[in-house]
């Protein structure tokens, strides 16, 4: 008998996990139901991984306001353009 608990983490986290327990052959790891049973895998951070796969970060003072609008949709959160 084995008692699994339930840790929900980040679409992202759970997706970098995968990604390198597949890599690794690991594929024993996954359930059934989608969890990935982790029994003897420690987790460690990574100090060249700062941000989640696809993430990138951008200095807001290297974009124009037009494209920082843009990307953080702004213009879509219905507000009536009526700002100074």
């Amino acid at each position: 008998m084995r008692t699994l608990v339930r840790l929900p983490i980040s679409q992202a986290a759970f997706a970098e996990i995968a990604a390198k327990l597949r890599a690794a052959d690991y594929g024993h790891c996954f359930l059934t139901t989608g969890e990935i049973a982790m029994d003897g895998i420690a987790v460690e951070p990574d100090p060249n991984a700062f941000m989640p796969p696809g993430v990138v970060e951008i200095d807001p003072m290297d974009i124009s306001r037009d494209r920082f609008r843009e990307i953080y949709g702004l213009d879509n959160l219905g507000n009536d353009n009526s700002e100074a």
